[in-house]
């Protein structure tokens, strides 16, 4: 019982001290709306870039992109000019706030969308939203972004997180506090023997640079982080469809006169699920119906396993498989319009 009072009196003490230096040390006030905080910078890169070049057709997805398609070589056989956003790590959340912060506010739009995406990717907008993901999300999002914030943090957090994140400054700030714990540990000690912070840095970066890591390391990696798109609760297309960024995707691109075309990639991960195929019958369906173009690779036999680098990667010899299915693919679809 005293051990317990004891402890009781620190945890009070560790609060009441955070609740005052915490909020003034990372310039918050308390209450605060709950989710994270966005600044009001926007970077409008893609915006100026398709100003300037004026592609007829846009393809953005994440490091799939770049992995099976050659760009160059599409617009080649195509004969349709092309820009390409392809941003490693990135998933619906960043390519809702792009499509709505930089393509749809330009005064030239560009006929064609074509989205790169895997699986149930378009209907999980939790995925890659945390960490340095937030950073790259905060980089192309307003100061105000209610629909990002709502669909890709408040839908996930219970009751007690919500106050939490209103009026708990230590929970608040815990990923400013770890990250200082971080700096602690990673540069103290290499301090002591005159090594400083950007001696630490190269150092470290020559390290995992050169290490020689294990394969299958890589591949389990990718598997785990892959795993979230596969629960029972994502592969739910009619519950998750409501709570994701499609609908307004296809609203805006309906609005600026872009055609959406959805470009599903073969993946080896839970290539034969059964609940996969039923995930991409309804997702199908609902893109009929709503005015978009779905292209499926999925399943597609002539992409066979020697294609692949990793779990989800095509490897050269891939896209130079993959790119001229999908340019014979786009010359009939756009034939056709």
């Amino acid at each position: 019982m005293r051990f317990f009072l004891k402890f009781s009196l620190l945890l009070a003490l560790i609060i009441f001290t955070s609740s005052i230096i915490l909020p003034r040390r990372y310039g918050f006030a308390i209450p605060r709306p709950p989710g994270p905080a966005l600044d009001k910078q926007i970077r409008f890169n893609y915006l100026e870039d398709v100003e300037t070049l004026r592609p007829e057709i846009v393809l953005m997805g994440d490091s799939t992109l770049g992995a099976s398609t050659n760009v160059d070589e599409l617009a080649r056989q195509t004969g349709q000019s092309m820009y390409q956003i392809g941003i490693p790590g990135s998933a619906s959340a960043l390519w809702y706030l792009i499509l709505k912060n930089d393509l749809a506010p330009a005064t030239y739009h560009p006929k064609y969308l074509i989205v790169v995406f895997r699986n149930s990717l378009l209907t999980a907008p939790g995925y890659r939203v945390h960490g340095s993901y937030f950073d790259l999300l905060d980089e192309y999002a307003d100061r105000e972004e209610p629909l990002l914030l709502q669909n890709s943090y408040l839908n996930f957090m219970n009751p007690l997180e919500v106050l939490a994140e209103e009026y708990l400054p230590l929970y608040v700030a815990r990923s400013n506090v770890r990250q200082a714990i971080d700096r602690h540990v990673r540069y103290f000690s290499p301090a002591l023997f005159g090594c400083n912070q950007n001696c630490t840095d190269l150092a470290l970066a020559e390290l995992f640079q050169g290490a020689d890591f294990e394969p299958q390391a890589l591949t389990d990696a990718i598997g785990a982080a892959e795993s979230y798109l596969y629960t029972p609760e994502r592969l739910d297309f009619a519950d998750q469809v409501g709570k994701s960024y499609l609908p307004e995707m296809i609203r805006m691109a309906q609005e600026n006169n872009i055609q959406l075309i959805f470009v599903r990639v073969k993946v080896k991960t839970n290539a034969d699920d059964p609940r996969v195929a039923a995930y991409v019958n309804d997702l199908a369906d609902y893109l009929s119906q709503n005015h978009a173009i779905l292209l499926d690779y999925g399943a597609d036999a002539r992409l066979t396993s020697d294609l692949f680098l990793d779990a989800i990667h095509l490897n050269a010899k891939g896209r130079e498989v993959f790119t001229p299915i999908l340019a014979q693919d786009l010359k009939i679809l756009l034939a056709g319009e």
